[in-house]
């Protein structure tokens, strides 16, 4: 599904399920309906017919939502034999792409999405049962949902929300299921929540999992390619878009390549994607100038309309719908882009935390090097190094201390089990101290998502990336160009969690299980890039020029009558002057939630705790 304005929503194989199909087509007239065997309504929502294939179970059915290739006869034969949700997963574990999987069988209905969290799944009671959704503003909007502060309060954490935490939906009625987890729908009313995938072990080395994670992003872009056409795809001359370039360059489709030249005189990604474009003869190469989209900012007013949930892509949102209908007028009929490859091929600094366990002398020498390149103190370094709180104790800790980080700060923050959750100064105190008492309570039994910190923290970043991108995947699809995100695909994600966190992540080299994957695909002078270019000038002049923008959204802040934020300090640092040691995500986060409540103006009136 190309989740812009499309949605679905899954019923139950009961009678009383016909009530709540009643109440969604009652609200949205023309929807498309799949049944269930017993002609019961199963699937109804807005789709495209390229975007949902449905195959027969013996007496069931089986429906792949999103970006999938339709499968072919051996595929369909082993779907239609697949009795049990479990007999399914085994059949669906190699298949490349990104959606939702969906059956009926013997009137039991499961509805997953992915374990990367790109293809999301609430549920809510309508009309007196559960029905699963791929959007929380379609079942917040059937069950008059109200908003729950505690979940916004939450999204004004930097850099992310912390586990359990990060995927809360924004209404109280509404009921996220876990990326990695499945919705079950019985037939006698009843609804659970199971869960069906599971991190892969890293035991591979580099040179043993960089075939595999090959053919994973080959397959990924190979899916969006294969119906030939158009397509267009980022070219930054890094790591992660190019090789998604030279990966779709190969498949069937016509590639227009797109570059953003930088403001900043150092800024090389122009330099390093003409090197890349020079071996890309057939594709249509665009280079566009400085200026030449919507500048950061620009229709900030608006950026919280069609969004679930708040997330950074409103600062972008302006330029993104630029470069959709840019594309789109040169016939793409969608766009690839690198985004994720940081967070899928390399984790954090906390993998050195399990690698002084595992491979005491490498994590060592890796120690040594992070600590030299990041300018750690050697006693900060040794706290790190030796520290062993449990996750449960670490969230505790973390709570107690969410002032906002400095731009200069050296402390080794990366080796916890996540990134540290911080408020900006502007969160009113109150609102601070509710926030403290929330993670306490969530913090007495969490659990991670993986064993070891390493292995957490690399799950944690995925998560925190499919937030953002499937809210830009929605208003960029809406703008008449879908953007795709290869390097999110599950399959892609499983082939690098396969491989040795230290061997993947290292301080002596760039990428380099993208290095070692793309040797052959990517040109080695290509392949020699080791850094990565910015926008932060970008960042600050499109503020300073949408001034009056940022005014009137401030103006009346919604935050600051819900009594989350201090409206006089968060103008102050909005308008006047931005603390030069804070970073700048902290206003963009606030910018985010206020855009996004905004655009839902008629929750503050039904706010509500939980």
């Amino acid at each position: 599904m190309n989740q812009g304005q499309g949605w679905f929503v899954v019923l139950p194989d009961t009678a009383e399920a016909t009530p709540a199909a009643g109440v969604l087509t009652s609200r949205t007239p023309g929807l498309r309906t799949e049944p269930h065997p017993s002609g019961r309504p199963w699937v109804l929502g807005r789709w495209s017919p390229d975007e949902m294939t449905v195959v027969t179970a013996g007496c069931g059915r089986v429906a792949l939502i999103g970006d999938h290739t339709p499968p072919d006869g051996r595929l369909k034969d082993a779907i239609g034999r697949a009795r049990t949700a479990q007999e399914l997963d085994r059949v669906m574990s190699g298949v490349p792409g990104c959606f939702h999987l969906v059956s009926s069988l013997g009137g039991h209905v499961r509805a997953r999405g992915t374990a990367s969290g790109m293809r999301r799944l609430f549920h809510a009671r309508v009309a007196g049962v559960t029905a699963g959704c791929d959007r929380a503003d379609v079942l917040a909007t059937a069950v008059g949902g109200t908003l729950d502060e505690d979940a916004l309060l939450l999204r004004l954490l930097e850099p992310a929300v912390p586990h359990p935490l990060g995927g809360r939906p924004l209404w109280r009625e509404v009921t996220a299921v876990p990326p990695g987890h499945r919705l079950h729908l019985d037939p006698w009313g009843g609804a659970r929540v199971t869960r069906w995938w599971h991190e892969p072990e890293p035991r591979l080395s580099l040179a043993e999992g960089a075939p595999g994670f090959a053919q994973a992003l080959a397959e990924a872009v190979g899916v969006r390619t294969a119906a030939g056409g158009v397509v267009s795809a980022d070219l930054s001359g890094g790591l992660d878009s190019t090789p998604v370039c030279f990966l779709a360059a190969r498949g069937p489709a016509e590639l227009v390549a797109f570059t953003q030249e930088g403001i900043d005189g150092g800024h090389e990604d122009a330099l390093w994607a003409r090197r890349a474009a020079s071996h890309l003869p057939d594709a249509d190469h665009v280079l566009l100038e400085p200026g030449g989209l919507p500048p950061f900012y620009s229709g900030l007013l608006t950026a919280g309309e069609g969004t679930d949930e708040p997330a950074l892509g409103a600062r972008v949102r302006g330029a993104l719908t630029g470069l959709a209908r840019l594309m789109a007028a040169r016939g793409s009929r969608l766009h690839l882009t690198g985004e994720g490859g940081d967070q899928v091929v390399q984790a954090m600094d906390s993998y050195v935390h399990d690698t002084l366990r595992t491979r005491p002398r490498t994590g060592l020498r890796h120690l040594r090097a992070l600590s030299a390149e990041c300018r750690w103190s050697a006693a900060a370094t040794l706290k790190a190094a030796t520290d062993r709180r449990s996750y449960r104790r670490w969230l505790t800790d973390a709570a107690s201390d969410l002032r906002p980080v400095r731009v200069s700060d050296r402390r080794p923050t990366m080796t916890g089990w996540d990134v540290p959750p911080t408020l900006p100064p502007w969160v009113t105190p109150d609102a601070r101290e509710r926030l403290t008492r929330l993670l306490r309570r969530h913090a007495a039994t969490a659990s991670p998502l993986a064993p070891t910190r390493g292995r957490n923290m690399a799950l944690a970043l995925i998560l925190a990336s499919t937030r953002m991108c499937r809210q830009i995947a929605r208003f960029t699809a809406e703008a008449g160009l879908p953007f795709h995100y290869p390097f999110l695909d599950d399959r892609v994600v499983e082939a690098a969690l396969a491989v040795r966190l230290h061997e993947r992540t290292t301080p002596f080299a760039f990428k380099p299980l993208t290095v070692a994957a793309m040797r052959g695909v990517v040109p080695d002078d290509v392949l020699a890039r080791r850094d990565k270019s910015e926008f932060s000038r970008e960042v600050h002049s499109g503020l300073a020029a949408r001034r009056s923008e940022v005014a009137e959204l401030l103006a009346d802040s919604r935050l600051a009558r819900l009594g989350l934020v201090d409206a006089d300090g968060l103008r102050q640092a909005a308008l006047v002057l931005h603390p030069p040691h804070l970073p700048i995500t902290y206003l963009e986060m606030t910018f985010a939630v206020e855009t996004w409540l905004r655009a839902h103006a008629q929750a503050p009136a039904k706010a509500g705790r939980s």
